[in-house]
């Protein structure tokens, strides 16, 4: 296999471990370990964690080496200060301009149907709402603000696995985008901002919490 082929599995595998808390954090990562368990040799290794390096999953440390990112409460914070101010501005431009009647629709049924199949959503839930304000955003049609959004989302996407793991989340995010889709729809540009501001905050409020429970069952798991 080429390296760059065993470079994207190594770097899918570590991302995966990372996310699901399989490495606590600050736990160290050392190439001659990896190079051990995925039987490769240090090239795809060290793309592998360069990769993770980018997406703030790993720092590097001179003479430290490796070691997978310590949770940084004021920094998750500013990010959800940022992304909030980001999707604000994305429902205002939308409920100016709106995105295609029928694109609102099938966004609409999609979440519905969501709901609907609670708790089933366990697993993808992270992933739906993600890709539900990336979906907002690129309805704007600005291509700057719809990757900054995603360089944010991907920067706090470990958040999101803690935190929107009950039926009673799932259920609130549901609720909170059908909310969001139909303001849109009335262009009540203050009634959608309300929604989403009541989306993020109640996952940000939820987050330290969240991330306390994942890191105790990750800790017993270890």
């Amino acid at each position: 296999m080429a390296e760059e082929n065993l470079s994207t599995d190594v770097f899918a595998q570590l991302s995966s471990r990372i996310l699901q808390w399989q490495y606590l954090p600050g736990q160290r990562l050392t190439e001659e370990d990896l190079c051990a368990q995925f039987s490769v040799s240090r090239s795809p290794i060290r793309e592998a964690l360069g990769q993770l390096v980018e997406q703030g999953l790993v720092v590097k440390k001179a003479r430290q080496g490796y070691a997978v990112r310590k949770i940084d409460m004021k920094e998750i914070n500013e990010l959800y200060d940022v992304r909030q101010v980001l999707e604000l501005s994305v429902v205002e431009r939308l409920c100016r301009s709106p995105m295609d009647e029928t694109q609102l629709w099938e966004l609409e049924r999609k979440w519905e149907r969501l709901r609907d199949v609670l708790p089933e959503m366990n697993g993808i839930a992270a992933n739906a709402d993600e890709e539900f304000h990336e979906v907002l955003a690129l309805g704007t049609g600005n291509s700057v603000l719809v990757r900054t959004l995603k360089d944010i989302d991907k920067r706090i996407h470990f958040v999101r696995l803690a935190d929107i793991t009950d039926p009673e989340r799932f259920a609130k995010t549901c609720d909170d985008h059908l909310e969001i889709l139909r303001r849109i729809r009335l262009r009540d540009s203050q009634g959608a901002a309300l929604a989403l501001r009541r989306n993020i905050e109640w996952g940000r409020v939820h987050v330290e919490e969240a991330i306390k429970e994942a890191l105790a069952r990750a800790y017993l798991a270890n």
